[in-house]
């Protein structure tokens, strides 16, 4: 009965008032009506890039990562991927109707917890657990759009509260390769290696993929791997998928 009132609902809403429903109730109409573009709006988990998944699977593998937290939700469909693991993944998503679509997607799912709030509101609230702070953890960073840079706030919040840390950085710039896009903000906020060395964290080490742009799948956006310390960052030299980052 409630898939069918949305199915309804859906058909009833015109195009031009679609902006007036409350975007929670949007994103369950989202959901009713179950087109493959919404549900995989960028051509699969990770913008459909196969080399970014394997990297991902490498790291969850050797890390024995315990938990996965996501900034930027969106559809859920890399959020979806993560929860095959079996490991609790957090994830958080600051616009509402997105958010709606996710939880409903993911429902069946008891290791997926999404939030809907800005990222930095919930890693701060994560960071106050100590039972989220003493796992091992794989941070997927993909919060930034359009002049939403949370970027590095993120960062020196998990630099700081979380033991044992890796990210995953998404529309990062790759050094000496210019077929993976990245995001560009202006001055000061271009996702690059200088912009990682301006945040304040303690130790890190970078990588980037092995793989180049031209040999990617899909969206082809370029991403860098950030361990938490050097001791830790043996484990990712040792992963034929990564090289050492090098400056621009």
């Amino acid at each position: 009965m409630y898939q069918q009132i949305l199915r309804a609902l859906a058909a009833a809403v015109p195009g031009g008032a679609y902006a007036l429903v409350p975007k929670r109730i949007a994103g369950l109409i989202d959901y009713s009506k179950g087109y493959w573009n919404t549900f995989y709006p960028w051509g699969g988990p990770m913008n459909g890039q196969t080399a970014r998944l394997e990297i991902a699977r490498a790291i969850i593998e050797k890390y024995q990562i315990e938990q996965i937290i996501e900034t930027g939700t969106y559809r859920g469909t890399t959020t979806e991927w993560f929860a095959q693991f079996n490991v609790p993944v957090l994830s958080v998503e600051t616009h509402e109707q997105f958010a709606a679509f996710s939880r409903r997607r993911l429902r069946h799912l008891p290791n997926v917890r999404i939030e809907c709030c800005d990222s930095t509101t919930a890693v701060k609230a994560w960071a106050a657990d100590s039972g989220i702070t003493s796992k091992r953890t794989l941070f997927y960073l993909d919060a930034h759009w359009k002049d939403h840079l949370p970027l590095r706030e993120e960062l020196e919040l998990i630099d700081q509260y979380f033991k044992s840390w890796i990210a995953i950085v998404d529309d990062f710039k790759v050094a000496n390769d210019p077929d993976y896009g990245f995001d560009d903000y202006g001055d000061g906020k271009v996702l690059d290696l200088d912009y990682i060395r301006k945040c304040k964290l303690s130790d890190f080490v970078a990588f980037f993929p092995e793989v180049a742009g031209k040999w990617e799948t899909g969206l082809k956006r370029g991403c860098v791997v950030l361990v938490a310390n050097r001791d830790g960052a043996a484990t990712c030299r040792a992963m034929p998928l990564l090289r050492p980052a090098t400056g621009d």
